[in-house]
């Protein structure tokens, strides 16, 4: 319980600091309690879920990485959206948060990433070309995982 309030109040100040002003899609979703978030993102579409996982992984601290689990578990059907994404913006946090959706994607088995040689071939050129050496190390780790991933 005391964890929730935390985190609420850690959702109140990132608006409050970062604005939720001209995202009205976000603030309504982190405005309503938190205890049911991951089933409420659930019933939005991929596009929505994207943009709401993006926020408050990008914008809420601690990030809320577990929102990138209703992503991952759409699997197959999600991958043409986010390499779309990864093509259209590689700027070094989307890639990071994109990447953490196929890490998902490979630990939760719902997709099998590894063996899909376009997306490793995708992942490994945007994190290869990342700008800030500390985020191109963490994400080369993360794909590593998914490479050893069982």
């Amino acid at each position: 319980m005391l964890s929730q309030i935390k985190l609420q109040i850690a959702c109140a100040v990132g608006c409050l600091v970062f604005g939720c002003k001209g995202q009205p899609l976000e603030r309504d979703f982190f405005n309503k309690p938190l205890d049911d978030r991951l089933e409420r993102l659930r019933q939005y579409s991929l596009e929505d879920q994207y943009k709401i996982f993006r926020y408050g992984n990008d914008k809420i601290e601690p990030p809320l990485m577990d929102l990138a689990d209703p992503i991952a578990e759409r699997g197959q059907t999600a991958i043409s959206f986010l390499v779309d994404q990864l093509n259209s913006n590689a700027d070094d946090l989307t890639v990071r948060d994109i990447l953490l959706i196929f890490q998902t994607m490979a630990s939760s088995k719902s997709y099998d990433v590894k063996h899909d040689a376009a997306v490793m071939a995708v992942l490994t050129s945007k994190v290869s070309g990342m700008k800030r050496e500390g985020w191109r190390t963490i994400c080369l780790d993360m794909v590593q995982g998914i490479k050893d991933s069982k």
